[in-house]
C-alpha cells in the first residue's frame, strides 16, 4: 500500500455505502480528494471489494477498498473528487492546543474569565 497522497480532512458525516447490491449505514470519518476513511454499522469482509459511498446531498463516490480493519475502512476512489467537495464536507482542527483557545470577542480579543 502507497503513503497517502493529498491531506485529509475530518468529517464526521452519517453516509450509506453500497457493496455487491447491498446498501447499508456508515459514519464517514475522514476524506480527501483520492480517498476516505469510513465504518460500516455491522461486521462485513468488504476487502478489495468495490465501494460506493452515498452522500446524499452531495453525490456518490466509488472506489476501492485497499484495507479493513474490523469495521473501518479505507477506500481509494476510482476518480479524484473536487477539492471544493472535500473542503465542503470537511474541516480541519486548529493547531493550537484546546487551552491555549480562549473564547474571543468579535474584535478578536480574548474575553474574560467568567465568575
Amino acid at each position: 500500500m502507497e503513503a497517502r497522497s493529498w491531506s485529509r480532512h475530518i468529517v464526521e458525516k452519517d453516509v450509506a455505502c453500497l457493496v455487491g447490491g447491498e446498501r447499508q449505514k456508515a459514519f464517514l470519518y475522514d476524506l480527501s480528494i483520492g480517498g476516505c476513511m469510513f465504518e460500516m454499522d455491522r461486521d462485513r469482509d468488504v476487502r478489495e471489494r468495490a465501494v460506493t459511498l452515498d452522500l446524499h446531498d452531495n453525490g456518490t463516490m466509488e472506489g476501492q477498498v485497499v484495507w479493513q480493519i474490523g469495521r473501518c475502512v479505507g477506500l481509494r476512489f476510482d476518480a479524484l473528487i473536487p477539492e471544493a467537495v472535500v473542503r465542503r464536507l470537511g474541516f480541519v482542527p486548529p493547531s493550537e492546543a484546546f487551552c491555549a483557545q480562549l473564547p474571543r470577542d468579535r474584535g478578536g480579543h480574548p474575553l474574560p474569565p467568567q465568575p
